[in-house]
């Protein structure tokens, strides 16, 4: 009995918390208006806005962008996933592979992806279309660390007894032992670190969106976001395009959560 109630006030305490944030919303947007500053718009034009951009006149711009959007990320995590698992099990398989990728995934944590985003537009400028791709060398640069350690604590943490079994039957480093045996025996790491980086991809992904968005790149949820405030100035469409941003995170999130908790559990 205890633990349904537990149940019940943890949804009740979440929507308190939602209706909370909606009013802090409103409050902001009404005392801002009180000092003449009218950019902040209030929650329920800019929903009504959201709901025509999804289902009414808005929708014929709003799922090509989002089309775009998850095309880049799927471009970027597919390199990522490839790239980070055959390094990671190298590393994880041979250590001073490990010490040599040290200083590049310490790089690709460590390095601001806003100046990555401008250093990207400088490069690729004069090369047509190029910029169009920067999403997904943003998405790679975020998703690859994560993936890469990923794949190497998992192999790297196999049990001694595992590994002097493989090296007797077929080698603890062959191929046969990598498929086999021990990349099933990491897929709770490696999980962890997919349902990390995918997470991190989405929001990266409209990020640079925004910072990279011309005349000549398909813009994606993040381009529709910087032409509604730079050619319309409509925040009340910036606001929207976001919360659209927003849930498509959400969206993207829940499973990736059930994901990351379940194996955390299994890892403990």
């Amino acid at each position: 009995m205890k633990k349904k109630r537990t149940w019940h006030l943890k949804y009740v305490f979440g929507a308190a918390g939602f209706v909370f944030l909606f009013l802090l919303w409103w409050l902001v947007s009404y005392l801002m208006r009180l000092g003449g500053n009218f950019l902040l718009p209030y929650p329920f034009p800019t929903l009504e806005r959201m709901a025509d951009d999804l289902f009414g006149g808005g929708a014929y711009l709003t799922y090509p962008a989002i089309g775009w959007t998850l095309l880049r990320i799927v471009i970027g995590f597919a390199v990522s996933f490839l790239l980070g698992g055959l390094f990671g099990t190298i590393a994880g398989l041979h250590g001073h592979f490990g010490d040599f990728m040290g200083p590049f995934v310490v790089f690709s944590r460590a390095v601001p992806t806003a100046a990555v985003v401008i250093i990207l537009v400088a490069v690729f400028t004069g090369y047509r279309g190029m910029n169009t791709f920067t999403p997904c060398f943003l998405v790679f640069l975020v998703a690859f660390p994560l993936i890469y350690e990923a794949f190497r604590k998992g192999i790297a943490s196999e049990s001694k007894e595992t590994r002097d079994a493989l090296r007797i039957e077929c080698g603890d480093k062959s191929i046969k032992a990598v498929f086999a045996v021990l990349l099933p025996d990491a897929w709770n790491y490696i999980a962890l670190g997919l349902a990390q980086s995918l997470g991190l991809s989405v929001k990266v992904s409209i990020m640079s969106e925004i910072l990279v968005n011309s005349s000549e790149v398909q813009g994606g949820l993040g381009g529709l976001i910087q032409n509604a405030r730079l050619i319309n100035f409509d925040m009340t469409a910036v606001v929207a395009y976001s919360l659209i941003a927003v849930l498509l995170s959400l969206l993207m999130d829940i499973p990736l959560s059930i994901l990351k908790r379940s194996v955390k559990k299994k890892i403990g």
